[in-house]
């Protein structure tokens, strides 16, 4: 039975406005009722959870939800300039938490790494973020932290892939992380994404800031596993044009495979005319489904020339003889340099004495003494 307008007013009267809020400093989100509040995409407002009250982004308009699956949090206000003001003390509250429970910790030799500390929007309880290898027992510290800040505290230890979600980044594209801006779930990725994709193996291009595989590898992922279900593998026989050839590589962006054939050239098809089995080469006026590569560059190098097959050595011309070396002996040995004969000096005659060089150094030779700074000293008394 079909209901009147006034029964359908009554319905939407009876269900509650949901949005979805992401809270600062946590990577869940939260779904609040607003009430009466119209809220915009990226709109900051103060929410009262079970645990508290929490500030947070709006990211999902308010949609209609069943009274029975009404959230128990619910939007108080939004974002005033007072509750501005209080975000920032509590960020000085952070920053002197976080340097008195450093020291504290080093003070205690414990075998971990404090990340950041947040405080409560109602500034009743801090949370401490921190890594390590291994459990450890924080009871002690965390009855002193307790009695010095007069608050409650938490200690959450968390992964390497959560500890840049908290403090936030820049990836190696230049954009926010990705695990801080919008992830808020990890998801499993593996080496074989990228040989998939044909990227490059190397550990610092497929690392990110955690030390881990980079969360992009997983984006393209369905596409690329796609694009290769029902193609031939890399290496296998396929037939073109009436002649064997063999698979060398795909290109997911342009839809064309590189193959070479048997008499040796090396040809682009398209892909998916290859996956339904009518081959036929990609010929340069022929569109592909991307857009062309730039002039001067082609979709593969070409291939280099091959050397043209030589003939046997037994085939080959004997060289004409030549004529044989003479032996080492026989050859004409090279003239020596005449030995040098002494002069005698004439009676009575004093043979002139050659005067010495004199050296100059910076202190490191013995030709001249000089001081610490390389000036030149004096060389030895002449006669």
């Amino acid at each position: 039975m079909a209901l009147s307008p006034a029964s359908r007013w009554d319905e939407v009267d009876e269900m509650a406005r949901v949005i979805t809020l992401s809270v600062d400093h946590q990577p869940q989100q939260v779904e609040c009722t607003c009430g009466d509040l119209d809220l915009i995409l990226h709109e900051r407002v103060v929410a009262q959870t079970e645990h508290g009250l929490v500030t947070g982004r709006v990211v999902a308009i308010p949609q209609a939800a069943a009274e029975a699956e009404r959230p128990r949090a619910r939007v108080v206000r939004r974002l005033t300039a007072d509750d501005k003001a209080t975000i920032a003390e509590l960020k000085i509250l952070d920053a002197k938490a976080f340097l008195y429970a450093r020291r504290r910790i080093t003070e205690r030799n414990m075998e971990m790494r404090l990340l950041t500390v947040h405080h409560r929007f109602d500034a009743m309880q801090a949370t401490f973020y921190f890594i390590a290898e291994r459990r450890i027992d924080f009871r002690d510290l965390v009855r002193e932290l307790a009695y010095q800040l007069r608050i409650r505290v938490e200690m959450r230890q968390v992964s390497q892939r959560e500890a840049p979600q908290l403090l936030d980044g820049v990836g190696p594209c230049g954009r926010q992380l990705c695990c801080s801006g919008y992830i808020h779930e990890f998801q499993t990725v593996s080496v074989r994404m990228a040989k998939i994709q044909g990227i490059s193996l190397s550990p610092p291009k497929l690392s990110g800031c955690c030390g881990k595989l980079k969360c992009c590898l997983r984006y393209e992922q369905d596409g690329y596993e796609a694009f290769h279900k029902g193609l031939p593998r890399h290496g296998a026989e396929v037939t073109v044009d009436g002649m064997k050839s063999k698979v060398l590589s795909h290109q997911y962006i342009r839809r064309i495979t590189l193959v070479a054939r048997g008499d040796g050239e090396r040809v682009t098809v398209q892909s998916d005319a290859l996956r339904a089995g009518a081959v036929e080469p990609v010929h340069s006026d022929q569109p592909l489904v991307a857009s062309p590569a730039p002039l001067g560059s082609e979709a593969f190098p070409p291939r280099p020339q091959e050397r043209s097959h030589r003939p046997p050595r037994s085939a080959r011309p004997a060289h004409p003889e030549r004529s044989p070396h003479p032996p080492r002996s026989a050859q004409q040995a090279p003239p020596q340099p005449a030995p040098a004969v002494p002069t005698t000096a004439a009676a009575g005659e004093v043979p002139a004495k050659h005067k010495r060089r004199r050296r100059r150094g910076r202190g490191h030779g013995r030709g001249g003494q000089g001081d610490s700074h390389g000036g030149q000293g004096e060389g030895p008394a002449q006669p």
